[in-house]
Parts: C-alpha cells; sequence; structure tokens
C-alpha cells in the first residue's frame, strides 16, 4: 500500500515499499502501546488521541523522534525514558495486550472539598521554561497570577520571555498588542513562597524535577495555602502520591502535566491520584477547558503517563530500525514529520485508524505487533551515543550535526509551526 499524504521525492535511500514498511512499524509501535492503556482502564481512547492531537502529534508534524529527543540531550532521554523501555507493551497480538503496571485509581468517594472553588488566584512555583508559559497564558485569561522563584533575576527573566512569548501570540491574532501589558499587570513575583501561594485557589508547581525538592515544596504550599486550594504538580516523572503525601491534603492533589512550550499546545494530562476526589478532577478538567486547553484525565498512577509512553514507543522502534541499519536516523525522522505526523496531529491514533479514507487500518497496524521491537534494555545506539559523548544540540553532536546557527533555526521553526497551529 502506498501513503498517499507522504512527499516520497524527499527520500533518496528508501523505496516506496521499503518507507511503507517502515512507515507501517512506526505507527503500529504507538498504536500499540494507545491499546494497552485503553485495555488497562489508564485512559480512555478519546483522551489518547486528545495527547496525540493536542501535544506531541503536534510536533511529530514538524519533528521526527531523533530531531526532537536531541534538543533534550540523550543523556537526560535515559533518564527520563530509561525504565519506559523495559515497561511499555511487548504484546504480539492485539488479543495480548495488558498493561499490569498500571495501577488503577478508585475515586468514588463524595466530598464537597474543592467543589465551590474558581482558579481566579492561581500560584506558579518555578519560573523556569515551562514556568513563565504556564504564567503567561493563564494570565492572557484573566488569573491573578503570583509567580514564585529562588531569585529576583531568575523571576526578571521570566517576565523578560512572557513578554516574548506574548508578543509571539499577538503576532498570530490569538491575543491584541494592548493585552501583552494587561497580562503582565496581572503576574506578581515574589521569592517568599509562603506569600505567594496565601491566596491561591491552585498552585502549580513547576521546579526542577527532584523528588526530594518537590516534597519539601509541597510541604511548604501546605502550610501557607488555603484550605479550599488545589495543589498540583506539573512533574512529567512523578505521580501525586509521591508528592502528595508531603501534604496533609491528598485529596486535593492532582498531576498537571503541561507540555512544551505550554502557551502554544493546548495538551495537557491531568494525572489521578489514589487520593484524589472525583470533584477534584472534574472541576480542574472544566476550569481548564473553560480557558480552551484540551486535557486528557489519566485515571492510574503510571509511569510516564500517556504522551512519554507513546513517545517511548515510537522512539524503541525508530532506533531499533536506525540500528538494524533498515533507514538512517534523518530517513525515519522525515516518515514521521512528512507522513503520519500531520495526520496523527490531526484525528490522533484511533481517530486516524478509523477513517475510511486513511490508508492504514487496524488490521494493517496488527499485523506489524510481531515485527516490533521488544527490547527492555536501553538500545546500544543510544548507549553508543552517551559513552561518545555525542548528545546534541547541547555539545553539537548526536544522529545530527548541530551549530549554534542550526539548533536555533530548527526551534524557531517548531515554534513558528505551533505557533500557527492555533
Amino acid at each position: 500500500m502506498a501513503l498517499g499524504s507522504f512527499d516520497w521525492d524527499g527520500l533518496v535511500l528508501l523505496n516506496v515499499d521499503t518507507g511503507d514498511q517502515i512507515s507501517l512499524r512506526l505507527q503500529a509501535a504507538i498504536y500499540r502501546e494507545s491499546i494497552a492503556l485503553v485495555e488497562a482502564d489508564v485512559v480512555d481512547a478519546a483522551d489518547v488521541d486528545r495527547v496525540i492531537q493536542n501535544s506531541i502529534g503536534r510536533r511529530w508534524a514538524v519533528g521526527g523522534p531523533f530531531e526532537i529527543w536531541e534538543q533534550i540531550g540523550w543523556d537526560l532521554v535515559q533518564v527520563i525514558a530509561g525504565e519506559l523501555f523495559g515497561d511499555i507493551s511487548v504484546a504480539t497480538a492485539a488479543n495480548e495486550i495488558s498493561l499490569p503496571s498500571a495501577n488503577k485509581i478508585d475515586n468514588s468517594v463524595e466530598s464537597s472539598a474543592a467543589s465551590n472553588s474558581k482558579f481566579q488566584n492561581v500560584a506558579v512555583i518555578g519560573a523556569g521554561l515551562l514556568g513563565h508559559g504556564i504564567a503567561l497564558e493563564l494570565a492572557t485569561h484573566g488569573k491573578r497570577i503570583f509567580l514564585n522563584d529562588i531569585s529576583e533575576s531568575l523571576l526578571a527573566d521570566a517576565i523578560a520571555r512572557a513578554r516574548v512569548g506574548l508578543a509571539a501570540l499577538a503576532t498570530v491574532g490569538r491575543i491584541s498588542e494592548n493585552e501583552i501589558d494587561d497580562a503582565l499587570s496581572r503576574i506578581t513575583t515574589s521569592t517568599d513562597l509562603g506569600e505567594s501561594v496565601k491566596t491561591a485557589d491552585l498552585v502549580i508547581e513547576a521546579a526542577s524535577e527532584n523528588l526530594e525538592l518537590k516534597k519539601k515544596i509541597f510541604a511548604e504550599i501546605d502550610l501557607h495555602a488555603p484550605g479550599h486550594a488545589i495543589l498540583a504538580s506539573n512533574s512529567s516523572t512523578f505521580v501525586p502520591s509521591a508528592y502528595g503525601s508531603a501534604t496533609s491534603r491528598s485529596e486535593n492533589v492532582v498531576g498537571l502535566h503541561y507540555f512544551n512550550p505550554p502557551h502554544l499546545l493546548p495538551g495537557m494530562e491531568i494525572i489521578t491520584g489514589p487520593d484524589t476526589l472525583i470533584e477534584v478532577i472534574d472541576l480542574v478538567k472544566s476550569e481548564y477547558e473553560s480557558i480552551g486547553k484540551k486535557p486528557a484525565i489519566v485515571r492510574a498512577e503510571i509511569q510516564g503517563f500517556v504522551s512519554n509512553r507513546l513517545q517511548v514507543a515510537l522512539l524503541r522502534e525508530a532506533m531499533s530500525i536506525v540500528e538494524s541499519d533498515e533507514a538512517s536516523s534523518a530517513e525515519v525522522d522525515e516518515l514521521v514529520r512528512d507522513g503520519f505526523g500531520p495526520q496523527f496531529a490531526q484525528t490522533g491514533v484511533f481517530g486516524s485508524v478509523s477513517r475510511s479514507d486513511y490508508s492504514v487500518s487496524h488490521s494493517d497496524l496488527v499485523e506489524q505487533f510481531d515485527n516490533l521491537n521488544n527490547g527492555r534494555e536501553l538500545p546500544k545506539i543510544l548507549l553508543d551515543k552517551i559513552e561518545s559523548g555525542d548528545l546534541g544540540v547541547k555539545v553539537g553532536k548526536g544522529f545530527y550535526e548541530w551549530t549554534p546557527e542550526s539548533a536555533e533555526a530548527w526551534r524557531a521553526n517548531m515554534a513558528n509551526s505551533l505557533l500557527h497551529m492555533g
């Protein structure tokens, strides 16, 4: 079969049949993990598609897995994705799929806690890459933001970056020029955490991915935030029970996994903890939907949530293909970026395969399960990059050669593309 949406002129080394088969395997890797998550009742199929359509699929429509992960660095990929390589599905047939490591949450307890809360005052703890983006987005929707970090210089830098982000939104008409200063006027900065959270309806922790640090922050937030406040972490790694245990209100603790950049990607994952009340989840979902976000509810504390598991499923198969010399990293990236990536960004994986006009069906992908890589360890090709120090953009070499100019051009193209997706 030919994938009609793909521009084959760009590929030199792959013929159409080879490209078709590789594309099928890459899609099948994503599809297998998606089915596993749904079968384990971690997430609804619609929410899997919501994650893809509004976050990772949009990135796949602009860049393939190798070039995307190169921005982070392969040493950090080892930390972020290392255990996931051994945890994602290895089923060879659709009826074998299960996900026993998923910890299903039962949130049937009824309570009025936080039921009357509205997120007018939001504290963001951590003003870095994600924190400043979260703050600027919420400020554009009329929220009063209390942005906290450990130094005035970090906060000043965050406000400067927020101004740049707001100006970018204005260039495509998402906000007016006048709204730039209006939004910034709603952001109050402070190095005093207690002061930042004392009137908050919602507190979003966006500090470094260090569990002990997060627990320390949550314990302090718990001391100073109002009793009705919902406490959330933007962690991409840790589950609510890990940091919620440091508080006296674990029933009001959730994970809010934003995607980078948060003001350009409408998708987000709401992670349910074992004590999180269903009313809290419903309120958070409703409040975010009211400002145009597209939240997906993750009903289980599972490593990697939905987004990282799907990205690692794709990366594992992509690395297997490159390691076996079936295609180069650049060819794999092009198959994703110019092939199924744009389609997945529009309709997700389940939405795509259910379309009568899409060239790949459920049975096509299931037939590929037996051909997928099931390695539980980090791929040798990844470990070799780490050992040689070829970590990606930050050192100028990974699977690609990078200069400061080419790295900046790649980032600018990604940001500009996401900006214009609306």
